[in-house]
Parts: structure tokens; C-alpha cells; sequence
């Protein structure tokens, strides 16, 4: 019965922490690496702006980090989730497009 209890409260603290984690080690630029098919800038702003530069467009959008993700609001209402990745890489998949790695400048 303890070992279930200590079970439980590890579970509840770990769900904690990665839900209301820090994401200013977020923030920064991110691009696609040279050799990708579409290039993209991602810039993420402390107050929880951020821009998607791409060859022919920018989009604003607001960011959070949920857990081990990052979610991008368009200004639309769409949300964009990514895997954050060692946190110097982050993995977006495109509806559309497919799965884009994004490194850290």
C-alpha cells in the first residue's frame, strides 16, 4: 500500500512540474537545417510571441510549452503542436507537409 501511495505522489509531482515547467529555455530562434526541403525561422519571444518565417510568408502566433510539447495559436484559433527534443531541437509536424526538425541558433 505505501509503495502505491509513494507511486501516486511521484506521478502527481512529476505531472506537475512538466505541466507548469519554464519555458524561457524555450525561447530563441530556430531554424531548418540547410539541407531541408522547406526552410523555416522560428522565433520564439519571452512574452509568449513568436513568428514563422518561411520563403514566402511570416505568421505571428502565440506559444506555450504543455509538457514535453510547444504549441503554437495561430491567429485563426488553429494549434500547431511540435516535440521539444533535447531542447535545442524542435519537431513540428505540418498537416500537409510532414514532420519539420527545427535546430537552435
Amino acid at each position: 500500500m505505501l509503495r502505491l501511495l509513494c507511486l501516486g505522489v511521484t506521478s502527481l509531482a512529476f505531472f506537475l512540474i512538466t505541466a507548469c515547467s519554464d519555458p524561457s529555455h524555450l525561447v530563441g530562434k530556430y531554424q531548418s537545417p540547410s539541407e531541408a526541403e522547406h526552410f523555416v525561422l522560428l522565433d520564439l519571444q519571452p512574452n509568449g510571441q513568436g513568428t514563422w518565417e518561411t520563403n514566402f510568408d511570416v505568421v505571428s502566433f502565440r506559444w506555450k510549452q504543455r509538457g514535453g510539447e510547444i504549441w503554437l495559436h495561430t491567429r485563426t484559433g488553429g494549434v500547431i503542436t511540435g516535440d521539444i527534443v533535447e531542447a535545442t531541437r524542435l519537431k513540428v509536424d505540418i498537416p500537409g507537409v510532414g514532420v519539420i526538425v527545427l535546430e537552435r541558433q
